[in-house]
């Protein structure tokens, strides 16, 4: 009976940390190439990357082009490019020019 609730818990675990790895985003970093402002998002071109960043939120309306940015989000496909909606993301480097 112990070697059938270890086994449970075992496998149970394991798909738990499946799940967990599946779910969990990396953090990047990346350099602002430009910024587009819309009515409902911010679009971040980054250099050296052809990845858009989306973000929803307009309480980053404070970051600049040549700024260093760190950022977690979900890899999407929007009229056949590539995106990430970002859900996460800070200044490392604010660009004094």
């Amino acid at each position: 009976m112990m070697k059938k609730i270890l086994f449970i818990l075992s496998i149970t675990g394991i798909l738990f940390l499946i799940f967990l790895s599946q779910t969990t985003a990396q953090m990047q970093t990346g350099a602002i190439k430009s910024i587009q402002n819309s009515n409902n998002k911010i679009t971040i071109y980054l250099e050296n990357n052809s990845i858009e960043l989306i973000i929803f939120d307009e309480s980053f309306l404070n970051l600049k082009k040549g700024d260093t940015i760190k950022f977690q989000g979900r890899q999407d496909s929007y009229k056949g490019k590539e995106q990430i909606i970002v859900g996460k993301i800070f200044l490392l480097h604010h660009n004094n020019s």
